[in-house]
């Protein structure tokens, strides 16, 4: 993960916490997927977006993010979830709060429908039935099959 001077993020000794924001765009019952390989050469989906920056909503970082990765100016519709989540190791421990936003888009009909590449990034569309039954990040994501239809609180912290 890259770091940038005006990303929201502050650390202390092996933490840091940052503020992110996520879109899905979703056609035929088939979210847009992020696709990369881990350390360990696995293959896994995550959900685009990124950190957002000082002064910027998350509605703002979505947009600027979508434009970024896929040259995509999205419209976000909806907020979906708001997400308190946890990774990393004992050594790097990270905890965020992620705004996942329900996205459309103008261009939506030109994207492709199998997996494609723009720059150094790999995009997928999934369907939302398969979320279960593959390695989606965060993993809290990977639970949902629909869309809800209010706004939704989901964390994976250990109270």
């Amino acid at each position: 993960m890259t770091e940038e001077a005006d990303d929201l993020l502050f650390r202390r000794d092996k933490r840091t916490f940052n503020v992110r924001a996520s879109g899905l765009l979703v056609r035929d019952d088939k979210a847009l997927l992020h696709c990369d390989i881990d350390d360990d050469g696995r293959p896994y989906f995550a959900l685009v977006g990124g950190k957002v920056k000082f002064g910027e909503s998350s509605i703002s970082a979505i947009k600027r993010e979508y434009q970024e990765e896929l040259h995509l100016d999205v419209l976000p519709t909806r907020l979906l979830w708001v997400m308190e989540h946890q990774f990393g190791t004992p050594e790097d421990i990270w905890q965020q709060v992620n705004f996942v936003h329900l996205l459309d888009s103008p261009q939506l009909a030109n994207l492709p429908n199998e997996r494609f590449s723009v720059g150094r990034h790999a995009f997928e569309w999934i369907n939302l039935q398969d979320f279960p039954n593959l390695p989606i990040y965060p993993a809290i994501i990977g639970q949902a099959t629909t869309l809800p239809t209010v706004v939704q609180y989901v964390n994976d912290i250990d109270d």
